[in-house]
């Protein structure tokens, strides 16, 4: 079985967590998969779950052009053993944000999760557009 955690911040009105979970339904539906929605706040709880999973989702609003704060603190979470230990190399990745502008500067954003990703080893899978 194929285990994909999504973890995201949601905040304002709701969207990003929205988006979450349509993607933890359509990932659900694949026959042999699991996928589980954690939010940042409650990744102290999580941390196995996320060292398990064979694929982790990224999703993050996106306020004044980059990903906003309450995951940035997610991110720098990262910076300490899970990085050192190089725990998620080679894990997939990928990656979501909304903003209520129509640019927004998303893309400041989805390449911010990117370069994340990068950091710790991961391999990033976009989507196919």
């Amino acid at each position: 079985m194929s285990h994909i955690s999504i973890v995201y911040f949601s905040q304002f009105k709701g969207a990003t967590e929205k988006l979450a979970e349509a993607i933890q339904r359509g990932a659900s539906e694949v026959s042999g998969t699991e996928a589980i929605l954690i939010k940042v706040e409650d990744v102290s709880k999580n941390w196995s779950v996320l060292n398990e999973s064979d694929a982790i989702i990224f999703g993050s609003p996106t306020y004044m052009g980059s990903v906003a704060a309450g995951f940035k603190v997610f991110i720098e979470q990262l910076a300490g053993e899970i990085w050192l230990q190089r725990r998620w190399l080679n894990k997939i990745a990928s990656g979501f944000t909304v903003s209520a502008g129509r640019s927004g500067d998303k893309m400041n954003t989805l390449q911010q999760l990117v370069v994340f990703a990068a950091q710790m080893g991961m391999i990033w899978v976009p989507m196919r557009i």
